[in-house]
C-alpha cells in the first residue's frame, strides 16, 4: 500500500526500497510522543479553549495515570449542537460546564509503539481515522505515549521518498 502511495505522488519512479524501509519501521518513529492529552472531568468550555488554540482534531482523554480512557473530537463537540427532541439548538454556555466524559468516547481503536507503520496507515484508510492513539500495556492497562497523525505518515513517506530520488 505504501508503494502505491509513492507512486500515486509520482515522488520515485520505481518505489520498491522506499516501500521496504517504510512499510517496516515501527510507529514510534515517526509518532508524536507525550501528546496533549485532557481528563474526564475537563469541562466543555476548556476543551473549546483548547480546540481554539492548538490545530488538532482532537485529543486523548486519560486518567491520572496516563491510562487511555477515551478520545474526544471536534465532532463530538460538534454533536452537542444538535437539535435536542424538542428542536432547540443548544447554546455554548448551556453546555460549556459538561464534563468532556459526557461526550468523549469510549471504544477506540488504538496501536503500539511496535507496529509496522504500513499497518497504521492500512488500518487509517480502512477506518478513515485521522489520528490513532499509541498505547503500551502496563498491567494490562493502555498507558498512553504518544498519538500517530495521517501528516505524521505522510511526512516520513515524503522523507524516505526524497531521500530515495536521485
Amino acid at each position: 500500500m505504501v508503494r502505491l502511495l509513492v507512486e500515486a505522488f509520482g515522488i520515485s519512479g520505481k518505489g520498491a526500497p522506499v516501500t521496504e524501509t517504510v512499510s517496516t519501521l515501527p510507529v514510534r518513529e515517526v509518532m508524536t510522543k507525550e501528546p496533549l492529552a485532557v481528563s474526564r472531568d475537563m469541562t466543555i468550555g476548556e476543551l473549546v479553549i483548547l480546540f481554539d488554540h492548538h490545530d488538532y482534531n482532537g485529543f486523548p482523554v486519560v486518567d491520572e495515570e496516563g491510562v487511555l480512557a477515551g478520545i474526544v473530537t471536534k465532532l463530538d463537540l460538534l454533536g452537542l449542537l444538535r437539535p435536542a427532541d424538542s428542536l432547540e439548538v443548544p447554546g455554548l454556555a448551556s453546555v460549556s460546564q459538561f464534563p468532556v466524559e459526557r461526550i468523549m468516547r469510549h471504544g477506540i481503536i488504538t496501536v503500539e509503539p511496535d507496529d509496522a507503520i504500513a499497518a497504521v496507515a492500512d488500518l487509517m484508510v480502512e477506518t478513515r481515522l485521522r489520528s490513532i492513539p499509541v498505547v503500551q500495556r502496563h498491567s494490562g492497562k493502555p498507558v498512553l505515549v504518544g498519538i500517530v497523525s495521517r501528516n505524521d505518515l505522510l511526512r516520513r513517506l515524503l522523507t524516505e521518498a526524497r531521500a530515495e530520488s536521485p
